[in-house]
């Protein structure tokens, strides 16, 4: 294993040096270096590797998902009447979990409270609540 890899190793020194060592070419360091003289302008650049997709999709198919998508679209949004799913979609999460409005607006009061807000609004929601809560206690 060893011997393999000094032998690659030393191949690659020798290939390295005959590259470097065949264009020895005397510059100043004070001057410009030509770049076609000099052996950036010899060697090769790596192609671009490209993704070439076959485009094996049938004709028709564009038409087919653009008809698709509309006849859905039409029966979805115009043709389809409304159930109890739909209904439930125009529901606050307030309506749905008792007390949680409530506890926001003290959240709410208490923030507006320490920052020096108003808390008017939240004050007037807050009696509202209380007396819807008070109606249905009686109830």
């Amino acid at each position: 294993m060893n011997r393999s890899l000094i032998l690659v190793r030393t191949c690659f020194r020798r290939n390295n040096l005959r590259r470097f060592s065949s264009h020895n070419i005397e510059s100043n360091e004070n001057e410009p270096i030509k770049f076609s003289t000099s052996g950036a302008a010899t060697r090769k650049t790596i192609q671009p590797v490209r993704n070439v997709k076959n485009n094996n999709m049938p004709w028709y198919q564009p038409y087919c998902v653009v008809g698709s998508i509309a006849i859905f679209l039409i029966y979805f949004c115009v043709l389809r009447e409304e159930n109890d799913v739909d209904s439930e979609f125009t529901k606050t999460l307030y309506d749905r979990i008792k007390g949680l409005e409530k506890q926001q607006l003290l959240l709410s009061y208490k923030f507006n409270k320490e920052n020096g807000k108003s808390v008017e609004d939240i004050e007037k929601r807050l009696k509202e609540i209380e007396e819807e809560e008070s109606k249905a206690q009686l109830q």
